[in-house]
């Protein structure tokens, strides 16, 4: 197991533990098949690095650059992304673009995704809030039982994505695509809100607002 992460160099099926980077700058360094346990980068610089084919288990990266890096086929399992600009990625490769990221149970919030093309992404049981999504492809996401309260998805292509489960998400179905997007009970109601429609409550006959509709 190697004691350090340097730059300019390549790791191949790596195991890293408990390795701490705060602050630290790392460029064009390449991990293929790595596994990151216990990690802490946050406020770490990745400049124009790669992660192919790597998991992060248990890690925080609050507060990450993540310029011209590349992801492709990377999973973030119990991790803490806070505030990670993720447009500075570099997603011009093919590779990105196939199955890029996964998270699941992790903690997303203050994120961007502006416009970023991530088809079938998978963001499960994960804290979302306040994270940009707007203009993205996310067709076919998958995002059962996060926490969108507060994100963004204007205009985004929501086609054939996955909301069962989710909860506290706010979309106007009159400004991204949605067909075949699939969503459950009773959060679904919420979609309602931008109708320009009245809900009552059939029981009081009462108008319902904004912290009616929260689950």
């Amino acid at each position: 197991m190697p004691t350090t992460i340097q730059s300019h160099t390549a790791f191949t099926d790596e195991t890293f533990k408990k390795a701490d980077l705060t602050k630290q700058v790392i460029k064009e360094s390449t991990f293929s098949e790595c596994t990151f346990v216990g990690c802490t980068f946050s406020e770490t610089a990745f400049k124009s690095c790669r992660f192919i084919d790597c998991t992060f288990d248990d890690c925080t990266m609050k507060l990450a650059n993540v310029e011209n890096t590349t992801f492709s086929r990377v999973k973030f399992t119990n991790c803490h992304l806070l505030g990670i600009n993720w447009t500075e990625a570099n997603w011009s490769e093919w590779a990105s673009k196939l199955s890029a990221l996964e998270f699941e149970n992790c903690v997303l919030e203050y994120g961007t995704f502006l416009g970023l093309e991530l088809k079938k992404l998978k963001l499960k049981d994960c804290n979302a809030r306040e994270v940009n999504f707007s203009e993205a492809d996310l067709t076919e996401a998958d995002f059962a039982g996060t926490d969108f309260a507060g994100a963004v998805f204007l205009k985004a292509n929501l086609t054939k994505a996955n909301f069962v489960g989710a909860k506290n998400y706010a979309l106007n179905l009159k400004e991204a695509k949605s067909k075949g997007a699939r969503f459950s009970l009773p959060e679904a109601v919420r979609l309602l809100h931008y109708m320009d429609i009245v809900l009552v409550d059939p029981l009081t006959n009462r108008e319902l607002a904004d912290d009616d509709l929260a689950v």
